[in-house]
């Protein structure tokens, strides 16, 4: 769309010949804002571009994010021990939640996350039969109660309050809160309150994007040396063809 709304420049480009003095002003000023309009269209508008410049803000809200989960967790384990394996709460490489950067539109794009299905086997008294509880971090999270019924036996038994109890035949169990009191939506408060207050923005501002497009911005933004030079016509393609010699230079080949 920029460019089309430059377009009307291109007729500018080249200085009247008819009259007793020639003018080379009108021509130059119109190359110079038909180059930077150039640029910019082509720039906010390459997927190449958007993909890079999305990637390196996503990177670092999923580090940040992580981050503050973990030390969330490591103060705070009653609340968060579920989204993470047995025994690891706070522990980056036992994690069972991710971010996935879901859309792009433009410079812009949206997040969401998923729970992580548990490896681990369930901690259990030593020569007592382990099973793995695979859904633990969605389960918890939503305090989902939990049936328990026996699989490859007859009845249930297990350990509670330090004394062994055996269930009648065929007998199931209903844990109503399987991650504890604490456990239910922490993790989807603690999300809230992540990318709802100043902590996504100060993690953006450390993303380093800012610094990282407006020196390369600058770079392709640099009128090129042909343009400044006095001259009474100049070619809209061969103006397009150096704002896309710069862009890719500028950005590194993303373009």
């Amino acid at each position: 769309m920029l460019i089309q709304a430059s377009s009307g420049l291109e007729g500018m480009m080249y200085a009247n010949q008819n009259g007793p003095l020639k003018d080379s002003t009108v021509a130059q000023v119109s190359a110079f804002v038909y180059y930077e309009a150039a640029v910019i269209a082509k720039l906010t508008t390459n997927k190449a571009f958007q993909g890079a410049f999305t990637k390196i803000i996503f990177d670092q809200i999923d580090a940040d994010f992580g981050a503050y989960i973990d030390a969330l967790a490591r103060t705070r384990p009653k609340s968060l021990h579920h989204v993470y394996e047995w025994k690891r709460t706070g522990n980056k490489s036992a994690r069972l939640f991710k971010l996935n950067k879901i859309s792009e539109q433009g410079l812009s794009f949206r997040m969401n996350y998923e729970f992580l299905p548990s490896r681990s086997m369930v901690p259990a008294p030593k020569g007592k039969r382990r099973h793995m509880f695979m859904n633990k971090a969605e389960v918890m999270e939503q305090g989902k109660p939990l049936v328990i019924r026996p699989k490859n036996s007859d009845r249930l038994v297990f350990e509670y309050n330090g004394e062994t109890v055996f269930m009648p035949k065929g007998a199931s169990v209903t844990v109503k809160r399987p991650g504890g009191s604490g456990a239910r939506n922490q993790f989807s408060l603690a999300y809230s309150r992540f990318f709802s207050g100043r902590l996504v923005n100060e993690s953006i501002k450390r993303s380093g994007f800012q610094k990282i497009f407006n020196s390369s911005m600058t770079k392709a933004l640099a009128v090129p040396s042909n343009i400044k030079k006095v001259q009474y016509s100049f070619s809209p393609n061969t103006i397009r063809s150096q704002a896309d010699a710069a862009l890719t230079l500028s950005f590194g080949g993303a373009m």
